[in-house]
């Protein structure tokens, strides 16, 4: 099965809490009509919030959570995933919205080695940054360093939060990391389509060819999830819970107001008066919300939280306190 030309690829990174998801909806918001698009969104627990924000009437989205795609937990998907993308979507854009504790260095690799490799071309990696929280982040996590050391696009995110002086500290530690990456600093995640370009010229994106069978590309996926060098751990350990529950949204924005203070980030969705809320927190930012529109997840209320102690039991034992009915945890 042949497909026209190679599938631009831009990765977005960015550490848990910098505006990926912001920044990925509002480049599909403002797509160009010349453009087709997929989205391959990856999330580091067991139940994905960030699919249900971006999904819309024709995109192609495909959602692997539990695991960084960079890693041998869930490679093996992210490889079926590129499969299926290039056999029945035919992008001409592929959007990937990396897990928050993705070490990102290994994505060109992943991209032009096996079978797969005449389908997509990387053209750029775009790290997003937290201007407020970005010194905090880079001095604890290691994934911070990593990601922004492999772009070629750095998004300083958040700048209206932050005063003239401590964006010149800032751009300047990023500068150590990285001197040859494009920076662009916005809010809100807005940044313009121009910003991503292509580094190939025309004529090499056409390069039309056959499809593995699935058979074929499984031992491809077997041989390399055996190989110790083709995939990375996550650089930081943390902890990741999804709690489905019942009970009053009163109590539940009482709880969040009240979690274990290492929670690093938390969101999700609720019932609120016959309407949808979505929560987000970042640590060292209060708690935001703001309507939402469910489109397929269940009716149940949902959380995700990650943080840094790895004691599985304190936010269930929170939430039973809270009066709050929980009907699933998932680590």
């Amino acid at each position: 099965m042949a497909i026209p030309k190679k599938c631009r690829v831009f990765l977005i990174s960015g550490f848990l809490g910098s505006g990926k998801t912001t920044t990925l909806l509002h480049l599909l918001e403002t797509r160009p009509e010349d453009e087709t698009l997929a989205v391959l969104m990856n999330e580091f627990g067991q139940t994905g919030v960030d699919g249900e924000i971006i999904r819309q009437e024709g995109l192609e989205i495909l959602e692997i959570n539990q695991g960084s795609i960079f890693c041998a937990c869930a490679k093996g998907d992210f490889m079926r995933g590129l499969h299926t993308i290039a056999r029945e979507w035919k992008p001409s854009v592929l959007l990937i919205e990396a897990s928050g504790i993705a070490d990102t260095r290994d994505i060109e690799r992943d991209l032009t080695l096996g079978p797969l490799k005449g389908f997509f071309e990387l053209a750029d990696n775009i790290c997003v940054v937290d201007a407020e929280h970005f010194t905090e982040w880079a001095d604890h996590f290691n994934a911070v360093a990593r990601q922004i050391q492999t772009a070629t696009v750095i998004v300083i995110n958040k700048r209206d939060l932050v005063v003239e002086r401590a964006m010149q500290e800032l751009r300047s530690e990023i500068a150590t990391l990285n001197m040859n990456a494009q920076i662009y600093e916005t809010s809100f995640g807005r940044i313009p389509w121009d910003l991503l370009k292509s580094r190939q010229a025309p004529e090499d994106l056409e390069k039309p060819g056959e499809i593995p069978s699935m058979d074929d590309f499984e031992n491809y996926i077997e041989r390399t999830l055996q190989d110790p060098d083709a995939h990375l751990e996550p650089p930081d350990a943390l902890l990741a819970q999804c709690i489905t529950w019942k009970g009053s949204p009163e109590a539940f924005r009482k709880f969040l107001g009240n979690m274990p203070r290492d929670v690093l980030r938390a969101k999700g969705f609720f019932e609120e008066e016959g309407k949808w809320m979505r929560f987000d927190f970042v640590k060292g930012s209060p708690v935001q919300y703001t309507p939402f529109r469910k489109t397929r997840h269940s009716g149940e209320n949902l959380g995700v939280f990650i943080r840094e102690n790895r004691k599985p039991e304190d936010i269930p034992r929170l939430f039973s306190e809270a009066g709050l009915q929980m009907s699933e945890v998932k680590i």
